[in-house]
């Protein structure tokens, strides 16, 4: 009964934890999209790992038009300096994150196959029906 209301409290406060990952290899969807929506401030680094969902809006690419919700993990980190077990997954040149910016993505809609920790997703309370695509790959367009 206890375990119900820490996961049910997890997700009034727009924190998920995802299932274990299954594989490694995930099929990979390529687009231009600028970063219309980052809902809160990033949680700190030291307290845990996390990936954190945005909003974007996509201008290039098969999901043109239309906006979409991206995982990235550790977003205080620039891309290129992650350096732990997660460094097959989290690739690019994006060295921050900031609404507007336009970023070429490499994504994956298989975010469970990737990502085994914390997800904060405040987006959760309102939308628990779109894709949240993991991000592979980030650079400035």
């Amino acid at each position: 009964m206890q375990r119900r209301a820490f996961v049910r409290s997890a997700a009034a406060v727009g924190v998920l934890w995802a299932l274990p990952a299954r594989a490694a290899d995930p099929a990979s969807i390529d687009v231009t999209a600028k970063l219309v929506e980052i809902p809160s401030q990033f949680p700190p680094d030291d307290l845990y790992d996390y990936a954190y969902v945005m909003r974007y809006q996509v201008t290039g690419g098969p999901l043109d038009k239309q906006s979409i919700l991206v995982a990235h993990y550790k977003p205080r980190q620039p891309r290129n300096k992650i350096k732990d077990k997660m460094k097959p997954f989290v690739r690019g040149k994006v060295r921050s994150f900031s609404t507007g910016d336009v970023h070429k993505l490499k994504l994956t809609a298989e975010l469970k196959k990737v990502w085994t920790g914390a997800l904060v997703d405040e987006f959760a309370a309102t939308d628990r029906k779109s894709v949240r695509y993991w991000c592979l790959e980030a650079d400035p367009a």
